[in-house]
């Protein structure tokens, strides 16, 4: 009974053995173990551009509108450029000599003193002769002394030289009434007063 018992023990045993060997035997067909992949870098990204500002349309004030015949109102368009006005009765360009007595002149009146005032208005003429402006200052400096022959004379020939200056022409018309008037000429101080109205519609006395 005993030596049955051993051999059942004995082919359990190599069985194992065999199966254990058998086990040993086969490889590990496991795939190895990942290597941990390091994540990216995150690139900087550029930031997003700002949207322009949109355009606002024009907007123009508008415009008073034009009456036919009515220069007042009219404007030049873009196409016509505007036409530079000429001015009124431009005074020549003098001598610097000249506008050096005239000043003269002025400075010798203010300080009450004519006789001077005359004399560098007379030195101004023999520059220049034809300057309107400088007989009718003389003819001032004229009426001031009471000289109211010489100052009409003299407020007649700045009227010849004058040419289209008509405030001047009226200024020297004024002189003449003044004169006359000084003269005891009542009627004839009165036809220069209008002449030189005339001239100068706007101006009062």
């Amino acid at each position: 009974m005993k030596s049955l018992d051993r051999s059942c023990r004995y082919p359990a045993a190599l069985a194992l053995l065999v199966l254990l060997s058998g086990c040993a035997a086969v490889p590990d067909m496991r795939p190895p173990p990942r290597t941990p992949v390091p994540a990216p870098a995150p690139v900087p990204q550029a930031p997003a551009p700002i949207p322009a500002p949109a355009l606002q349309p024009e907007v123009r004030a508008p415009q008073a509108p034009v009456i036919a015949g009515d220069t007042r109102t009219q404007r030049p368009s873009a196409a016509e450029p505007a036409r530079p006005v000429p001015p009124v009765a431009a005074r020549p360009q003098q001598p610097p000599a000249v506008v050096a007595l005239a000043g003269d002149a002025d400075r010798h009146m203010a300080a009450g003193q004519p006789e001077r005032a005359a004399a560098a208005l007379e030195r101004a003429l023999r520059i220049a002769p034809d300057d309107a402006r400088l007989w009718h200052q003389l003819a001032m400096v004229r009426l001031h002394q009471g000289q109211a022959d010489e100052a009409e004379s003299l407020a007649a020939k700045s009227n010849g030289l004058a040419r289209s200056d008509r405030a001047l022409q009226s200024d020297n018309w004024r002189i003449i009434a003044q004169a006359r008037r000084l003269r005891g000429d009542e009627r004839g101080a009165m036809e220069a007063l209008e002449r030189a109205r005339a001239l100068q519609p706007g101006r009062t006395g």
